[in-house]
């Protein structure tokens, strides 16, 4: 641990000077200001949220709806839309550190590794993996209440007894899990012990593996005035920031009657979501409520990044419950039902046979062959999958250039009228239902794999070579326009093989690739009218 300098001039501004026995100070490089660590923080968090976002998606769509009982694929069902609705609060958590970022005059970013800067930030290895109990492990630990805060029975008053919950008054959850304190209590020491037999105990044991603490340095940090004075804080860039009206308002609770007292009204009876039939889990059946906040100060920016924080970290243990489920609660209630289904028969899987970590590049699977899953392409059978996979990390690519490009366009016009913001963000919107609905072809798709003939494909989410945006407005456009290209150069390739191979043709047309392709490809084609007429001038 670094000397920690002394004060010498109780009124001295200057941050590198201030006495500071926080932790956050023994984390920080020597070689850095104290803004140029948070921005550090920040930038971490953002990829972060990003990577947990993709890890979640995949375990979402990996998930086999076709169930042998009808009870068996309502649940999983049920499992899907729980952990779509937290990716879904992941990608405003994301968009909410992009605006924090902003509001410092930072680069925002929407990479997922930036090694070696912040690898002791990340809960657990990056992997794209099935729904499973080791899975669902590292969900838990990642979004769990911090260490710290339950060993000392902040959290938890009484551990391990659990005899009382965390003071305050509790309020009536609109979406209560049936997994009560005592057992996610028991459930974090389950998953601690046996991710420390697969990570190591120190790792385990140390809270800044987990987004609750990140955000704990960050908030820490950007609420001290001593090492961020207010100077850092570009108010004019309010309406650069992301904006809830634009991102999250088709993703708000719908409201609920309540009492007096705050509780939930009984007697007002339950509202259509919460009373459909599909999902036997009551929190299943909570639509995701996307938080994306703007900031012009230093308060509002802590207002922001705590509320995103109790979003994962357990609120409903804390005395300011919201009545949302957590993500730690969802991702607790999924691992109970999951283990009691596979105590009953081992044998049972809630998902389709897919690869941990597909990839389409086959250099990179020569290089991590126990690691990655090559998509192959050089086997007519199997061209399919590695085509759609193909056509996968396109859209990603679209998609995280259409998030960056926002942030750089300007609200010239009020946001009821069309301007090209709001035109990117309406394509940033498309892509995100192409990449699931791709995903869901992709996973139908068989990788022809002799030595398993039940392999299916999977979305591997690749990164591009480069998410940096041109500098010039036009050559970003261009770029879209060359990017929509190339998505459908491969929607043509598969039309060119169906052409030539009846299997071929066969396997796309059973899962409705063909049909998806066909609408795909005029959904592009009228992008493209569109951004022709930006690049001539006419609009």
């Amino acid at each position: 641990m670094p000397d920690i300098p002394a004060r010498t001039n109780p009124k001295d501004p200057n941050p590198q000077i201030v006495e500071v026995t926080d932790p956050v100070y023994s984390k920080k490089r020597p070689d850095m200001s104290w803004r140029d660590h948070l921005v550090m923080l920040l930038t971490s968090g953002a990829e972060v949220e990003h990577a947990l976002m993709v890890q979640y998606l995949f375990a979402a769509y990996s998930i086999n709806s076709d169930q042998p009982t009808e009870e068996l694929r309502a649940l999983v069902e049920g499992w899907r839309a729980s952990i779509l609705s937290v990716a879904r609060e992941e990608m405003g958590h994301l968009l909410t550190v992009q605006n924090v970022l902003v509001l410092l005059g930072a680069p925002i970013s929407f990479h997922r590794e930036m090694m070696p800067w912040d690898h002791q930030f990340y809960p657990f290895p990056f992997s794209l993996e099935p729904l499973s109990i080791p899975t669902l492990q590292c969900f838990i630990y990642a979004e769990m209440p911090r260490l710290a805060e339950i060993e000392h029975g902040k959290i938890y008053p009484e551990t391990p007894k659990l005899l009382a919950m965390a003071p305050g008054r509790r309020r009536k959850k609109a979406a209560p899990s049936s997994i009560g304190p005592r057992q996610e209590w028991e459930c974090i020491q389950e998953v601690k012990r046996d991710l420390a037999k697969r990570f190591g105990e120190d790792n385990v044991n140390a809270d800044l593996h987990q987004v609750g603490e990140l955000y704990h340095q960050i908030i820490d940090l950007i609420s001290d005035p001593r090492r961020i004075p207010d100077s850092e804080f570009n108010e004019a860039s309010y309406d650069m920031q992301a904006d809830w009206n634009d991102w999250g308002r088709g993703y708000k609770p719908q409201p609920r009657e309540l009492t007096p007292d705050g509780d939930i009204d009984e007697a007002a009876g339950a509202r259509r979501l919460e009373a459909a039939p599909e999902f036997p889990s009551s929190m299943a059946r909570r639509h995701a409520h996307v938080q994306v906040e703007r900031a012009a100060t230093r308060a509002q920016a802590v207002k922001a990044l705590r509320a995103i924080s109790a979003q994962g970290e357990a609120p409903h243990l804390k005395a300011d419950d919201t009545g949302e489920p957590s993500h730690f609660e969802r991702f607790v209630q999924i691992y109970e039902e999951y283990k009691a289904l596979q105590k009953n028969d081992p044998s049972w899987k809630a998902t389709y046979d897919i690869p941990r970590n597909p990839t389409t590049r086959e250099d990179f699977a020569r290089l991590n062959p126990k690691k990655t899953t090559y998509i192959p392409a050089n086997l007519e059978s199997a061209a399919a999958a590695h085509l759609f996979a193909q056509l996968f990390n396109q859209r990603y690519r679209l998609l995280l250039n259409y998030l960056a490009h926002s942030f750089r366009l300007g609200r010239s016009q009020p946001l009821h009228q069309p301007g090209r913001r709001g035109m990117v963000m309406h394509r940033a919107f498309g892509e995100m239902y192409h990449l699931k609905t791709i995903a869901g072809l992709l996973v139908r798709l068989s990788l022809h794999d002799h030595k398993n003939p039940k392999a299916h494909a999977a979305p591997p989410f690749e990164l591009p070579y480069t998410l940096g945006l041109p500098l010039q407005e036009i050559d970003i456009w261009r770029q879209h326009r060359d990017l929509i290209a190339v998505s459908q150069h491969t929607c043509n390739e598969v039309f060119r093989l169906a052409g030539v191979s009846a299997s071929f043709k066969k396997e796309v047309g059973d899962i409705g690739g063909d049909i998806y392709l066909n609408t795909l490809i005029r959904l592009d084609n009228e992008a493209q009218r569109w951004i022709g007429a930006i690049l001539a001038g006419r609009s």
